[in-house]
């Protein structure tokens, strides 16, 4: 959750990281704010406003340092208090912080216990006065006066020491008034530091500096990347980074890493939301799916070759995919896996044993309970593949069989075509272990190729016309076989796009309960092809029959249809893949009728990375 981004450079400081923020907003937009260090003291902005608003409303700051913040709100209501950066009573320092400090009420309790208030609910405040509290200490103990200036020095050993009480996934980065210095901690949620060298024999020495919460919020300006692992802090100086190991307070070497170059604008190119852009992306972003080495393929399947058991994981839409490639594995290959939600870990965890093999689905890379499951399995023995979508992410360096989809940066929260790229992943997969790589690729890129046709106004105006007439607050999906892992995704992106309940079902549950939900007009959505066309013609009888409005996403019109929405590709076996596009388009229009934004949904950031 979260978004952090801070630059170290020339003036246009300010502009560098409200521009990075805009990146970032994905993973929170409850509010967002600036720290600008003026002389002595650091200087702060903070709204309650969109993002975008930073271009009509001069930020009258000039400065070659600054550090922002966009906020997800976990402790705290959304107000100007509580909006990042917490500035030091001195205002010589502030702090950005993505995380949940776990031990927050105890230690609030301890410096209540000090006559210290609080003006904030957040747990951020907390850490701020804890720093205040060591400065002191450490001023103390060197028998400095009280007008001493504090330095570098003093704040990293103030920042070790505060870090290392915080329970939980924590990252913080801290700015200096009057040192130019910027530091950042990370243990759990993401870190990442990028700069543009200006000695080639010293990539520690920099003209420009970056450290955000991802890589593709400062990509346009350098590729040359430092990703931190937990409990590594660095510290930022004019001109010169060093990364401290903070279990053993000692320097190690700065693993300056190049990745590729992407030139990244937020632009909508003239569609009114990123997520009916990247909706329509999904034609060109599968064949990049698709650019895995069948090699590192081939590594993979001989370790699953050799487990006694495999597992698949991920949260939220994440996991509904990987449910959705174990079937495919099944169905295709004929290897049993067990779907595991990453939140459900520790009752899977007593059966795992070494040479275990785990899948692990995530857009971000960092999703928190992914990543504990990892972890957790790891010290197992257990082997790890992961499939995510941004480059130098925490679960991708803690995999033993590292693959990115390469779908692109995602605006939107809502995952689209992030969804679509990982499954053309399990499909590769499951085609490759039956000795048929080529045939899948060729496959996926007859799919490309229709996809690239199916986004005609005439198709679109027939989603939004049909999305005018589903007025009430439930809408039921139902599929079976392939369908199951579509119908469940369309549901959490019909909830997450428009707040309308929906919910999706084996088609198999109907009479077992899920008919006493049905009434008349209910809308529900029943996937089907040729394949199960009989056995779902059956069920959407027998909803017909208790006054429901069939919505069909099928190959061919049934009488039964009240309404219909054709499916991409009928006569390509890679289909399964884009059986989650119609109710990705319903639910941006379910959205837009209702005078919602389906780029920024309610509550919701697209990277959790906390638990």
């Amino acid at each position: 959750m979260c978004g952090v981004f801070g630059y170290i450079g020339k003036d246009n400081a300010v502009t560098t990281v409200v521009q990075g923020l805009k990146h970032l907003e994905y993973r929170g937009y409850d509010s967002w704010g600036l720290a600008i260090p003026i002389k002595n003291n650091v200087e702060v902005y903070k709204t309650l406003d969109p993002l975008h608003t930073a271009d009509t409303v001069p930020i009258d700051f000039k400065s070659t340092i600054a550090l922002g913040h966009t906020r997800w709100a976990t402790h705290g209501a959304v107000n100007m208090t509580n909006c990042h950066p917490h500035v030091s009573t001195s205002k010589q320092f502030a702090l950005v912080h993505n995380g949940i400090v776990e031990n927050f009420q105890m230690l609030k309790t301890q410096l209540k216990s000090l006559n210290i208030n609080l003006i904030s609910d957040t747990d951020t405040e907390v850490i701020v006065r804890l720093i205040e509290i060591e400065l002191n200490k450490i001023k103390s103990v060197d028998n400095f006066c009280e007008k001493s200036p504090i330095t570098a020095d003093d704040y990293q050993e103030a920042l070790s020491r505060v870090f290392k009480m915080l329970k939980g996934r924590n990252t913080l980065v801290l700015i200096c008034a009057g040192l130019n210095l910027l530091f950042g901690i990370r243990n759990g949620s993401p870190l990442i530091a990028g700069i543009i060298s200006d000695h080639a024999h010293n990539q520690d020495s920099y003209s420009e500096l970056f450290i955000a919460s991802d890589y593709y919020s400062f990509a346009k300006y350098t590729n040359t990347c430092l990703l931190l692992d937990d409990w590594q802090l660095i510290r930022c100086e004019q001109k010169n980074v060093r990364v401290i190991d903070l279990k053993t307070n000692e320097i190690i070497p700065s693993n300056w890493q190049v990745f590729e170059r992407h030139s990244l604008e937020l632009s909508r190119d003239g569609f009114s939301h990123f997520m009916l852009k990247e909706i329509q992306e999904q034609w060109a972003t599968l064949t990049k799916a698709t650019a895995v080495d069948p090699l590192a393929l081939e590594k993979l399947i001989h370790a699953m070759s050799q487990a006694q058991n495999i597992y698949i994981t991920g949260a939220g839409a994440a996991f509904f995919i990987g449910e959705q490639i174990a079937s495919l594995l099944r169905e295709i290959a004929d290897i049993f896996v067990t779907s595991v939600p990453a939140y459900e870990a520790q009752s899977y965890l007593p059966t795992m044993q070494a040479g275990d093999v785990l899948i692990a689905i995530s857009q971000s890379g960092e999703t928190a309970d992914t990543l504990h499951f990892i972890e957790q399995a790891k010290q197992k023995n257990v082997l790890i593949a992961s499939v995510v979508n941004m480059p130098g992410a925490m679960m991708s360096r803690l995999s033993d069989f590292p693959f990115l989809s390469s779908a692109g940066p995602e605006v939107c929260v809502l995952s689209t075509k992030s969804s679509t790229s990982q499954l053309a992943f399990g499909y590769l997969l499951a085609q490759t272990i039956i000795d048929q790589y080529e045939s899948a690729k060729c496959n996926i890129d007859r799919l490309s190729h229709q996809l690239s046709h199916y986004f005609t106004d005439d198709s679109l105006q027939t989603i939004a016309d049909l999305a005018k007439t589903i007025t009430g607050e439930h809408i039921y999906l139902l599929g079976n076989q392939q369908f199951i892992g579509a119908s469940k995704i369309g549901a959490l992106n019909i909830k997450e796009a428009s707040y309308i309940h929906a919910e999706a079902f084996a088609a198999g549950e109907l009479k077992h309960g899920v008919i006493a939900l049905i009434d008349k007009g209910t809308p529900v959505i029943c996937f089907m092809n040729k394949r199960n066309e009989d056995y779902m013609t059956a069920i959407a009888s027998e909803v017909k029959a208790r006054g429901g409005m069939i919505i069909g996403i099928s190959e061919q019109p049934n009488e039964l249809f009240d309404h219909m929405i054709r499916l991409p590709s009928p006569d390509n076996p890679a289909n399964v893949i884009s059986h989650i596009i119609p109710c990705q388009l319903l639910a941006y229009y379910l959205a837009t009728q209702r005078g919602l934004n389906p780029d920024k949904p309610r509550n919701l950031a697209k990277s959790v990375t906390v638990i």
